[in-house]
């Protein structure tokens, strides 16, 4: 079997349990009313791969969360925008490297989470700490799932 094929199915794998973990009632404690966004941690954390697959990853991503949150599009287009950047920062202007995927995925989740906070407080008035909680809720899921997504190349090592 070959191992491209193999490592995309075992990504399909982990965003299915990360959307039906994210998605069962009661299943992660929230804290302050807020759970992780658990998809788009993953997606962030996908970024060392190529840039073609990081922006397919974070448009499936991106629709599932809007799916599970009811959103009108902005994880859809906020979270595969964000992805190509960060993928192309990682692959030209950074080291890939741990530190910069984190480094990046936390300008990436505040870019995100603002936007969401801007369109939520116009159109509906809820109150934007609520989605600085969340955002750092889904960074701290960052760190695990990028140590277990990262690859490097065989090149680079």
């Amino acid at each position: 079997m070959n191992r491209r094929f193999l490592r995309g199915v075992l990504i399909a794998l982990e965003l299915l349990a990360l959307y039906v973990l994210e998605n069962t009632p009661r299943m992660f404690p929230a804290l302050g009313g807020v759970r992780p966004l658990l998809l788009t941690a993953a997606a962030f954390s996908l970024t060392s791969e190529q840039v073609s697959g990081a922006t397919f990853c974070g448009a499936v991503c991106g629709v599932l969360t809007d799916l599970a949150d009811g959103s009108v599009g902005v994880y859809a287009v906020g979270i595969t925008v964000l992805c190509y950047a960060q993928s192309t920062c990682l692959h030209t202007s950074f080291r890939r490297n741990l530190p910069s995927l984190w480094l990046l995925s936390l300008a990436a989740l505040a870019l995100l989470c603002g936007a969401d906070a801007l369109v939520r407080l116009v159109t509906d008035g809820i109150w934007w700490q609520r989605f600085w909680l969340r955002a750092g809720l889904t960074y701290l899921c960052v760190f695990p799932l990028s140590v277990l997504n990262f690859r490097r190349e065989r090149h680079e090592a």
